[in-house]
């Protein structure tokens, strides 16, 4: 694409769980934990006075759902038919659970439970259950967020160790599904390694290659069905309303050079956000310990991107730590910057503000974009200063591109820059 030298006023770029600032920075990126696209700077919009300026973005392929969506119902208590198939009786609790979005074919990568669930216009049709994947916290971990099924191929060799793996399905750029890989001399892998990608038993990976298509919708997530809370501190969020959306850590495409080290290739989510179920009665946001209102960003007003938010400071442990909320819809009308809060008192209402016309979406971004579900989720840092961006100075490259500042992702371990795991911070198990 050609891109095009454009001199800014002090402007900033925003992001649903990625966030990218930019001050008198000659290229503009508009970056979502499903979109990579380099700005069409034809494409300009202008919606408020204090000079916020977004762009159309080009889309590229295997990033967003993009399918016609039906029209499920989500107020049923059986999402399974009389013909949905259980590998295991225990499966049948997915049957209350609604699907995460409204798409006709959809695949739900249940990383708590190591489960596929295979949605068909709103009812479940299959549950494939997981082999292996990454542990939890090590790089490359298996990618959270919404995407696309991209390439398949019945005989593919791994980018990372020279192995071959057999019924594989693209989940995500270098991450894949598929059975149980083999050397070149047909010995099967052993060993429990993972470079991120999910594995199957090799008869489910079979089943799994035939029933997906590429372009099918896919939502990779965690829940937080078995999380306990450490001693004084409270959950952001009512657990048993939310699910983790983009866990911290969570490998974002940068960039497309090829890089011996595929480290260099991606940035990695600063923070842990959390979207609430369809049927979510409570969609309160909550401190998480006691502490001192910092900061409140009003949507709109040099938000970077986090739209309306909040920085709560606590003294934890003898040390100092921030806590910050984003997205937010609104704030409570009774907080103000400087006033003592409790743990778990209510700060507000989860959104998803913070981007053009004041909404994120699950699809398209936009102000024209209106047939897209909103893309609702509470983005949680926890972190050493209080402030919107990353504590220690962070330089996130984006195809070939370095911004002056990175928020939201940073280009190696978060926990390097001045981030804490919220998972592990906040709870004892998940």
């Amino acid at each position: 694409m050609k891109k095009t030298l454009l001199i800014l006023f002090p402007i900033f770029i925003i992001g649903a769980g990625s966030f990218f600032y930019f001050i008198d920075n000659s290229f503009i990126l508009k970056t979502k934990a499903q979109i990579y696209s380099i700005i069409n700077l034809k494409n300009t919009k202008t919606f408020s006075a204090n000079k916020q300026i977004a762009f159309e973005p080009s889309q590229i392929t295997n990033q967003i759902p993009q399918d016609t969506p039906s029209n499920p119902q989500t107020n049923l208590s059986n999402y399974c038919s009389k013909d949905t198939i259980f590998p295991d009786e225990n499966d049948k609790i997915f049957c209350s659970q609604p699907p995460k979005i409204n798409r006709f074919r959809m695949f739900e990568i249940d990383l708590s439970d190591n489960k596929i669930i295979f949605y068909e216009n709103g009812l479940i049709k299959k549950i494939f259950p997981l082999a292996y994947q990454a542990p939890y916290g090590k790089w490359f971990q298996t990618p959270t967020g919404y995407f696309q099924l991209g390439a398949k191929k019945t005989k593919f060799m791994s980018s990372i160790v020279s192995v071959y793996m057999e019924n594989a399905v693209q989940l995500y750029e270098d991450f894949f599904i598929h059975g149980i890989p083999y050397y070149p001399d047909g010995t099967k892998v052993t060993s429990q390694f993972s470079g991120g990608c999910i594995r199957l038993e090799d008869k489910i990976a079979d089943q799994f290659y035939k029933d997906t298509q590429t372009g099918d919708s896919v939502v990779s997530y965690l829940t937080l069905n078995e999380v306990q809370l450490k001693k004084d501190f409270s959950s952001p969020v009512d657990s048993k309303n939310f699910w983790i959306r983009q866990r911290f850590n969570s490998p974002l495409k940068a960039n497309w050079k090829w890089a011996k080290d595929k480290k260099e290739n991606y940035i990695q989510h600063a923070g842990l956000d959390l979207a609430p179920y369809t049927n979510a009665q409570d969609k309160k946001a909550y401190s998480i310990y006691n502490g001192i209102i910092e900061k409140i960003h009003i949507n709109g007003q040099r938000d970077a991107g986090l739209g309306n938010s909040i920085i709560i400071k606590h003294q934890i442990n003898d040390s100092i730590v921030y806590s910050l909320y984003g997205h937010l819809d609104s704030i409570d009308s009774n907080i103000k910057e400087g006033d003592t809060v409790t743990s778990g008192q209510e700060i507000g209402i989860v959104g998803n503000t913070g981007y053009g016309c004041n909404f994120w979406k699950v699809g398209d971004d936009g102000c024209d974009k209106n047939d897209s579900e909103n893309d609702t989720h509470l983005h949680l840092e926890i972190k050493t200063s209080p402030t919107l961006e990353s504590p220690q100075k962070a330089d996130c490259e984006i195809d070939g591109h370095s911004s002056k500042i990175c928020i939201g992702y940073t280009p190696e371990d978060p926990t390097q820059y001045g981030y804490f795991d919220p998972l592990t911070y906040i709870y004892s198990t998940f």
